[in-house]
């Protein structure tokens, strides 16, 4: 019996002690390799920077913390981004899938879009390796654009982004994927008759067409050339009383400004008839007979609500709702 539990004993410090080899052995080409493969990440347009990293979670994890991180990217828009205090961790025997988190917050700037985007937290996902490519899942927190005054604020965000395997080889194919919804949105100004509190923002699309080098505006004027689209699959807005969700195509014009063919499913279409006079697209003279002619073309759905279904429009820096422009569109430099 003795013998048996010092065998056994023997066995279990030679399985540690290899167990624990192959944790230090991986752990140091993890951070060996890093700086090499941000390195690589240059051709693709990216740069990452960091002032330190260590590498912990012995024994069950490998968790590496980078301090004072820094990413710039011009692809799909010029932005960097800064990071305090980012942690990367994954399970000892799954090297590909890790869980990424910011507890310190971050702060990303995009060039034209006026001050800093800042989040109070992030925490996510990424899977590598698929089959179908790499699956980005993000959630933030506390989110301010322009400043938690005089800018807009958002609650809650969540982000789910699906890089295929292989780059795109036509138009036809998907660049990237993403799911993007918003959660307690607050305005510094109020658009009558919503308000400034927006409920909900959700977005599906799909980015089809290779983005090829070059500046911002060479690319997008390849990808448009090329046949490049933005297949909006879900869209949906809760807004007060104004429910919308619309689908449909986007793309850029000669001068690469967004044109698009989409359709709109609306819950209180009078409420974007009131929105349009207030903004000074439609005068208030016409507003009770375009409220008359949508709510007859209104159908009552499964719930007895009217709903209102029609084209809407992106064109020649306006937006149309049928036949009725109801916004213009700011232009875009691409700079």
């Amino acid at each position: 019996m003795r013998r048996s539990i010092i065998f056994l004993s023997a066995v279990l410090a030679v399985a540690w002690a290899g167990y624990s080899g192959y944790w230090l052995y991986t752990a140091q080409r993890l951070a060996a390799s890093i700086g090499p493969w941000a390195e690589a990440r240059r051709a693709d347009g990216y740069t990452l920077k960091w002032r330190s990293l260590e590498v912990e979670g012995y024994p069950a994890a490998f968790r590496l913390r980078f301090a004072d991180a820094a990413v710039a990217g011009v692809r799909p828009l010029p932005f960097t981004a800064s990071i305090p205090v980012l942690t990367g961790e994954t399970a000892a025997w799954d090297l590909q899938r890790w869980h990424v988190t910011a507890t310190e917050g971050m702060t990303a700037d995009v060039p034209g879009a006026g001050e800093a985007i800042t989040a109070q937290a992030l925490d996510g996902s990424i899977g590598v390796g698929a089959p179908e490519g790499t699956a980005v899942d993000l959630a933030l927190h506390g989110i301010a654009a322009g400043g938690a005054v005089s800018g807009v604020n958002v609650d809650d965000a969540s982000v789910h982004l699906t890089i295929p395997a292989k780059p795109p080889q036509s138009h036809g194919e998907a660049a990237i994927a993403a799911a993007i919804r918003l959660a307690k949105i607050t305005l510094p100004w109020q658009l009558p008759p919503f308000g400034n509190d927006i409920e909900a923002v959700r977005l599906a699309a799909t980015v089809k067409g290779a983005l090829p080098s070059g500046t911002l505006r060479q690319a997008l004027d390849a990808w448009r050339a090329d046949g490049g689209t933005v297949e909006l699959e879900d869209g949906a807005l809760r807004w007060g009383k104004l429910a919308v969700t619309t689908s449909g195509t986007l793309a850029l014009d000669a001068a690469l400004q967004p044109v698009g063919a989409l359709t709109a499913t609306i819950e209180d279409h009078a409420a974007i008839v009131d929105a349009a006079v207030a903004s000074g697209n439609l005068p208030a003279d016409n507003a009770n007979f375009v409220k008359i002619f949508l709510g007859l073309m209104a159908k009552p759905g499964a719930d007895g609500k009217k709903r209102l279904t029609l084209p809407l429009s992106l064109q020649n820096d306006r937006v149309f709702l049928g036949p009725a422009q109801i916004a213009r569109l700011p232009r875009f430099t691409w700079e």
